[in-house]
């Protein structure tokens, strides 16, 4: 079974990508998509801007390219097609963790190009899920957040098990899910168990609001 991981460098996708190759499945390819839209509500955009890297982090090949501003699922499935027929494929997979927008749009475009399509994050808990990621070796940073509870020094630095913790309460408290399913937090991988490569990044945080603000990537490199 050859899978194609629809890849944003967030959290979700990687660990979905993790989990296909546990499975057993081969990944010839990843895809990346380049939102049009900074505030895409199908595509992840914060970090894109590296997306060169994550090739050289994950050790697969990786096609990346732009979203039309009009005709996202057209051209998803338009590149599908085109991937298909290049690298054999049978399947893709996403990160999609609660969002039916996403699961069912990217389900549509790969049933329209004669794919499965695959998401092994589906409904899981979560902050077992979030609890996972830290316990199996996966590293990852928060880009940006948009909800009460957060603050400027929890973006650009690796989330550890108090910074979980505290996030966990955020969301008690305040009520954003606790894996920041409705966007109120964004995330970048640094490192995962299965990838050949981390990556290491600097920047700087420019607050937007109370309770806005984002990391702004000036450098990144692989080590």
């Amino acid at each position: 079974m050859k899978v194609c991981c629809l890849f944003s460098g967030g959290k979700d996708s990687a660990y979905a990508l993790h989990r296909i190759l546990l499975s057993g499945m081969e990944v010839p390819v990843l895809l990346v998509v380049k939102p049009s839209d900074r505030d895409s509500y199908l595509y992840h955009s914060p970090g894109i801007e590296i997306s060169n890297l994550y090739q050289g982090m994950t050790g697969i090949p990786t096609e990346i390219v732009e979203a039309p501003e009009e005709g996202e699922s057209e051209h998803l499935t338009s590149v599908l097609k085109d991937l298909k027929a290049r690298y054999g494929l049978d399947a893709i997979c996403s990160g999609a963790l609660l969002s039916d927008f996403q699961r069912m749009k990217f389900s549509a475009c790969a049933m329209d190009a004669g794919l499965i399509s695959y998401t092994p994050l589906w409904r899981k808990d979560g902050a077992r899920y979030m609890r996972e990621l830290l316990e199996q070796g996966f590293s990852y940073m928060l880009l940006s957040y948009s909800s009460a509870g957060f603050k400027p020094s929890d973006l650009g630095m690796p989330v550890d098990n108090s910074m979980l913790e505290r996030f966990m309460s955020i969301s008690k408290r305040w009520g954003p899910h606790p894996a920041f399913e409705g966007g109120e937090a964004e995330t970048l991988i640094l490192s995962a168990p299965l990838f050949p490569k981390r990556l290491e990044v600097k920047g700087q945080v420019e607050v937007e609001g109370e309770y806005n603000a984002r990391f702004v990537i000036e450098e990144a490199k692989l080590a």
